[in-house]
């Protein structure tokens, strides 16, 4: 008669990992008026490039907000109580 292990049967079993649950990206609205010959200009430029008028306008958006990031500092690779053995005076 073969063996069986009773308590291996009552292990509840070790399926894959759950990924973590993504930030929720906030959104906000916009609205803002073109003149015709605006968003004429802008049709013209999106079926050149094939692009959409969103797509376009994000893309400047982005590109123009990027230069006002604030930069973090570089890091120093120099710890405050390290001693300096021959400084420069």
């Amino acid at each position: 008669m073969p063996k069986v292990n009773l308590f291996k049967s009552f292990e509840k079993p070790v399926g894959p990992r759950k990924k973590p649950k993504r930030k929720k990206v906030k959104f906000r609205k916009m609205a803002f008026k073109l003149t015709d010959m605006q968003y004429r200009a802008l049709e013209v430029y999106c079926r050149r490039y094939n692009t959409t008028p969103i797509r376009f306008l994000k893309n400047f958006v982005n590109n123009q907000v990027d230069r006002y990031k604030q930069e973090l500092p570089p890091p120093s690779f120099v710890t405050e109580n390290q001693l300096e053995l021959f400084g420069e005076e």
